[in-house]
Formats: C-alpha cells, structure tokens, sequence
C-alpha cells in the first residue's frame, strides 16, 4: 500500500511540474484575455472596439519581429500608435494578413528597419507611420487607400516610389525627403497630390503621372526648400495630353514627355514670347537662350516656351531655329505661304 501510495505522489508531482511550466507560457494583459505564447509577452496590446487587437506596444529584442496572427484567441488588426516608435534593434518587421492599420508613428525612427511588409489588406498607413526609418530600403503600397502626412518621411534608403491607384490622394510631405528615389509613380487612380508631397526629395529623375490626376499643389513636385525659397530640381515628367499632369510641367518649367502620342498644343510654333506672332522679337528670344545655353547660363524660357522655340524639332535650339522664325515672319510678312502654319 505505502508503495503505491509513494508512485502516486510521484505521478502527481510530475503532473503538477508541467502544468507549472505550461502556465508560465500564459499570461494575462489588461483585458484579462489571455495571451498564448512567451513570445506574444513582447506586446502592449488594446482592444478596439470591434473586440480586435491593436499592438501598441514593443520589448524584445528580436532584429526580426514576427507580429502574431492573434493574441489571447483576438484577432490582431492593428500596429498602434508609436508601437516600435524608436527601436534602433528591429531590422525585418513581418506582419499578419489580419492588419487593416499602421498607426500614428508607429515605426517612427526605426532607424536599422530595412523590411517590413505590406499586407494586401491594409488599407491606412497614418501620419508619420514610417517617418525617418533611414535603412528602409523598399516599400510595396498594395491596396493602401490612405496615406497620412509625413508617412515615408526622410525614408533615404528608399530609390523607387510606386504609390497605387487606391490612393486617391497623396498628402502633404509624404514622401518629404526621401533622397535617393530615382522614380516616383502614381499609379491610374491617383486625383490628388497635395503640395510638398515629394519636396526636397532631389535625386528623382523620373516622374510619372496618371490622367487620373485633377490636382496638383504647389511645390508638390520637383523642388527642394533652401530657406528662403523653394528651388526647382531637374526631373523629367512623363504625362499625358490635356492633363494636370502636364500643365504643372509646363507651368513650373520642367522637362516632360508626352506618354501617348505627339503633343496636342495650344501655342503657336514660332511663337516664344506667347504674344500670338511670330516675328523678329521671337528670333531674338531663340538667340538669347542659345546664348545662354553656350555660355553655360541659366535657361531663358520655360518648357512651353522652348516647345514653340524648336521649330526644326531636333530637341536643340539654336540659331537655326531663329532663321527658320525669321524666314517663317519674311514669308508671313509679304503675303507669302509661311513655312508651317
């Protein structure tokens, strides 16, 4: 009897020293739902009020991070505000296709942060979201509708921008900064770009632009602030006829090439100085930029003005240009045919 008694006590002093460590991997946030894993441990979380998680806070120590599907049996919908704000140890972020949210700053100078995907059902990426995250090398908008301000700000590893159709308004600044993006795209979708949206974002060469776009702010595109002004940088935009695409490359002097066909103008070929003639006043403007040009100057005339200033279309203007404005003026001028109407 004493025997079996003593096994007994052994098989239920074993039993009580798993349950031990079993419970030691659960634990209770402020809820009381209970979370799951050690690893789940490493998160702040709140419920929202559809009885979904937002993680709004981060203490591992992981260089890749792993956002859990779930906590405590909730569904994790939400990155919260200023969840990882600050953690210069993160390196690779890999988040569930249950988030619907990145939050106010939630990676907020993340410095070392080189990836972090994009789940096709996020749908807002808010104000400051992945703001000075200097390493973050790539970034995939999927179906992104809203796209706060500052959200990609200072993003300097970042070297191609492709902001979707979903996003039909690009905010103030949101990609304010970000030094070595070579192209920047918006995709057909796109009606808004509100001003400074890619100010001081220098080393785009190539900008292109949907007929989707109604609406343009100012300094938008294609410009850097060196305090007092705003200075123009060179990119060249890739638009489409009759668009506001267009009219803001024209308006702002920046070089652009017209996607679908030869350009549908408004002005009169010859006609530089816009005043509806063309005559020796318009020769006279051809030579002062070819001038200028020649002497290593800065340029004359704005895109549309050299449009009408290249008479002979070889993308060159120089004298030859001004001769054929000359003999175009001659011919006009003594009830001849002129060489182009």
């Amino acid at each position: 009897m004493n025997i079996i008694k003593r096994i007994v006590n052994i098989v239920l002093s074993a039993a009580i020293s798993i349950s031990c460590v079993e419970l030691m991997q659960y634990n209770y946030n402020k809820d009381f739902s209970i979370i799951s894993s050690a690893a789940e441990l490493d998160f702040k979380t709140s419920v929202n009020d559809d009885g979904t998680i937002a993680v709004f806070g981060y203490s591992g120590t992981d260089e890749k991070v792993i956002v859990p599907r779930t906590i405590g049996e909730r569904t994790v919908t939400a990155i919260g505000k200023c969840c990882f704000e600050e953690n210069q140890t993160i390196k690779e972020v890999v988040l569930p296709d249950t988030i619907k949210t990145i939050d106010y700053k939630a990676f907020s100078k993340c410095k070392n942060l080189e990836t972090v995907n994009i789940p096709d059902g996020i749908e807002i990426i808010d104000e400051y979201a992945f703001t000075t995250c200097h390493s973050l090398k790539s970034i995939d908008l999927k179906n992104v509708k809203k796209l706060g301000n500052y959200a990609f700000q200072l993003c300097i590893s970042l070297e191609e921008i492709y902001v979707p159709g979903s996003v039909t308004t690009v905010t103030n600044s949101a990609f304010h900064g970000c030094h070595s993006v070579k192209t920047l795209t918006f995709g057909e979708g796109v009606e808004k770009i509100e001003s400074t949206a890619a100010l001081n974002s220098f080393s785009i060469e190539k900008i292109t632009i949907p007929k989707s776009v109604t609406e343009i702010g100012e300094y938008a595109l294609g410009y850097y602030y060196y305090h007092p002004n705003y200075v123009p940088f060179t990119p060249t935009f890739y638009v489409y006829n009759n668009t506001a695409g267009l009219e803001y490359a024209k308006n702002n002097g920046f070089d652009y090439v017209i996607i679908d066909g030869a350009e549908t103008t408004d002005f009169l070929l010859g006609d530089v100085n816009s005043d509806g003639t063309v005559n020796s006043s318009d020769a006279s403007a051809v030579l002062a930029e070819y001038s200028a040009i020649q002497t290593g100057g800065a340029s004359t005339l704005s895109a549309e003005q050299k449009k009408a200033a290249d008479v002979n279309n070889d993308t060159v203007i120089d004298s030859s240009d001004a001769s054929k404005i000359l003999e175009y003026y001659a011919a006009v001028s003594t009830g001849q045919t002129p060489p182009w109407n």
